[in-house]
Order: C-alpha cells, then sequence, then structure tokens
C-alpha cells in the first residue's frame, strides 16, 4: 500500500517514514502542501497539519480526497487541543508522540475508511 508523508521538519520526517516502510507501505515524502497535491493519492496520508506556503494538512486531506474518497489521513499537530476533533477517517495524532502512537492512528483511520 501507498503512503504519502508531508511533513517539513527532516527529523520527524524520518521517523515516520521508517515506521511505515519498516509495517510495509510505499513511502513519498514530500515537505510542503503544493508538492503534496503534485503526487497521485495515496492510501494514507500522514500529515503535518501546520506546513510551510498556502496550504494546511487538512485543506490538502481534502483535495486528495476528492479524487480517492476512501484515503485514510493522520494529522500530525504540536498544536493539538483535546476538543480538535478529526473529520471521519482522519486522526489527529499530537506532537512529539512515539511509535506506538502512530501504528495506533494509522490503524484507526484504517479501520474507518473500511467500516
Amino acid at each position: 500500500m501507498k503512503a504519502l508523508l508531508v511533513e517539513d521538519d527532516a527529523a520527524i520526517a524520518l521517523v515516520v517514514e521508517t515506521v511505515l516502510q519498516r509495517e510495509g507501505w510505499t513511502v513519498r515524502h514530500v515537505t510542503d502542501g503544493t508538492s503534496a497535491l503534485e503526487e497521485e493519492a495515496p492510501d494514507l496520508l500522514v500529515t503535518d497539519l501546520n506546513l510551510p506556503g498556502a496550504r494546511n494538512g487538512l485543506e490538502i486531506a481534502h483535495l486528495l480526497r476528492e479524487h480517492r474518497p476512501q484515503m485514510a489521513v493522520v494529522l500530525m499537530s504540536g498544536d493539538y487541543e483535546e476538543s480538535d476533533m478529526a473529520p471521519q477517517g482522519m486522526a489527529v495524532l499530537p506532537k512529539p508522540f512515539r511509535r506506538a502512537g502512530l501504528l495506533a492512528a494509522i490503524a484507526q483511520v484504517i479501520g474507518q475508511v473500511r467500516d
């Protein structure tokens, strides 16, 4: 399965990409929203919520879902508030996080879009 990682912090991107690859995902990494929208919509989008440029992670998710409605989405954010609710098929993953948290968020959204 294909994953698109949108993250401008190189250290976080390396960790997330490594975890995804070890779980069997084919990962394409880009650093901004414009580049993300040039990619084919993946099975899984893992994106920072706050990105450089004109588009944030949620906007990218909605635009890519126009081409792949069943795409699972994990939104990473250092500004997460418990009151922040993610739309159906999306999860908010507060930064910093551990491997288990990332994998739990992915499992959650994969389960939502398959139900």
